[in-house]
């Protein structure tokens, strides 16, 4: 996998069709166990939506730079609503998205305390779609499938994807040369034939095929047995750390998963189809197509929930990890956070010029860091510094300041802002913890009551005696 590779990924249509959810995170705390039954308690402290199924197949093609035409159904509720309207926010039409009255918005809730998940609770109504929304689907699927140039089925087995859902969506393709990718469900993958590629999991593999995967050997064998079930091209078998394997009629090939601390596995599998149907679209070979799903997928195991990432992400990546990547746009920073929002961890902000760094900005960091799990810092750009310390200032220009301060351990990330307060940044990061110098005691910090707004504190941190910038700069000064 190479920069130049991942270049030739340009923003293209794809369709999408298969069961959407709302994936719920209540986040919080957990102090003490409940008097009534031996069960914790958690004390909520934010409560977060998601995209989920197919609709987090939609999220990775976005956030890819790809443009999505999403056939799905919703209840007529207030999930299915705001699933709607999130969609519209992403740049994704909600045109193609039916309500069906008859059935609920599915919900899966997830209770987490820090990055611990305590329970799931899942609101579904399983069954097949209405002979009426279903005769309005499929003609709109064959009005959309020639404007396309790659077509995904995500199916969840909630039962949007009927067999007349699946013919159209296949015998329309096939008739205007356009890809089908498939993330499948269940044990009878001939319900897919007419699809281009078949992307199950281990557990999939073998039970669709019937082979006992316990080696390369058994899975390719069960690769071939589903190709001749499906008449696919490809079949791409995701093997979680592991990495993932190609299997043609042809040949086989391994992909390895990059080293990287797997935090959690939901939804990677919307990853990899979702990579692998932007690639496609552009013409990329199924080799290079699977090569860059599966760095993908290697990417976002390394963040709690489904998560998903973007192409400057996977370049990123081949030359450095993404965890030692700390310098994030204000216009990035609020979906970084996200992940670390999910897993229950405490933001810290703290900010400052940082012009000649020095003992004194060290140790205000270190005491930031120590007031929770994510330090965020940010940076006045040099227009700022200048406009607040006059000409001449900042003796060291921005990205060099960035680079020191991402050099310490106890910096997660880095943001510069462009105004003479963060106030806007602050309201972007919305962190838990504020930190200032002790010496803004008796004034009014900016962004206070934002964070105290939000049940948020505001710290003060013990200064170094004796050193400052100025100080230093007026020593050089003087000493010449």
């Amino acid at each position: 996998m190479n920069e130049i590779l991942i270049r030739k990924v340009k923003p293209a249509p794809v369709l999408v069709a298969g069961d959407v959810m709302v994936d719920e995170y209540v986040l919080g705390d957990v102090e003490r166990i409940s008097p009534e039954s031996p069960v914790p308690v958690l004390v909520a402290r934010d409560r977060l939506r998601k995209l989920g199924g197919a609709g987090n197949v939609v999220q990775n093609i976005v956030t890819m730079g790809g443009q999505v035409a999403l056939f799905a159904t919703v209840g007529k509720d207030n999930p299915g609503s705001w699933f709607k309207e999130y969609c519209e926010n992403i740049g994704v039409e909600s045109f193609w998205i039916k309500e069906d009255p008859a059935r609920p918005t599915t919900i899966k809730t997830r209770v987490v305390a820090r990055n611990q998940q305590i329970v799931r609770i899942d609101q579904e109504q399983v069954g097949a779609l209405p002979p009426e929304i279903e005769a309005l689907i499929v003609e709109e699927i064959k009005s959309v499938m020639p404007q396309v140039k790659a077509a995904v089925v995500s199916d969840y087995g909630k039962g949007f994807l009927t067999a007349r859902v699946l013919d159209t969506i296949m015998s329309s393709a096939r008739a205007h040369h356009i890809p089908v990718v498939v993330d499948p469900k269940g044990l009878d993958f001939r319900r897919y034939r007419g699809a281009t590629y078949v992307t199950p999991n281990l557990k999939e593999a073998s039970m669709a095929s019937g082979v006992e995967i316990h080696n390369h050997e058994s899975l390719v064998k069960a690769g071939r047995v589903l190709l001749d079930q499906t008449e696919v091209e490809s079949v791409i078998v995701t093997r979680g750390r592991e990495g993932s394997t190609l299997v043609t009629r042809n040949k086989s090939q391994d992909f390895p998963a990059r080293q990287v601390e797997i935090v959690d596995v939901t939804g990677a599998g919307d990853t990899v189809i979702a990579a692998l149907a932007l690639a496609v679209a552009n013409n990329l070979p199924i080799e290079s197509a699977a090569e860059l799903a599966n760095l993908a997928a290697s990417l976002v195991v390394a963040r709690f929930g489904a998560a998903s990432v973007t192409l400057d992400e996977m370049i990123d990546s081949l030359n450095e990890d993404l965890r030692d990547n700390k310098f994030v746009s204000i216009e990035d920073i609020a979906s970084v956070l996200r992940n670390h929002r999910i897993a229950g961890h405490r933001i810290v902000f703290t900010n400052g010029c940082f012009d000649l760094f020095h003992s004194g900005h060290l140790d205000l960091l270190r005491q930031a860091s120590a007031q929770g799990e994510v330090t965020v810092v940010g940076v006045n750009s040099d227009q700022s510094v200048r406009r607040l310390k006059g000409a001449g200032r900042p003796i060291i220009p921005l990205a060099n300041r960035v680079a020191v301060i991402s050099a310490l351990s106890c910096v997660d990330y880095v943001v510069a802002f462009t105004e003479d307060t963060p106030l806007n940044l602050i309201k972007t990061v919305s962190p838990d913890v504020l930190v200032k110098g002790e010496d803004w005691k008796d004034k009014q910090v900016v962004g206070a009551d934002i964070v105290k707004a939000r049940g948020g504190r505001v710290e003060f941190a013990k200064l170094v005696p004796g050193i400052s910038t100025t100080l230093l700069i007026k020593k050089i000064r003087d000493a010449s």
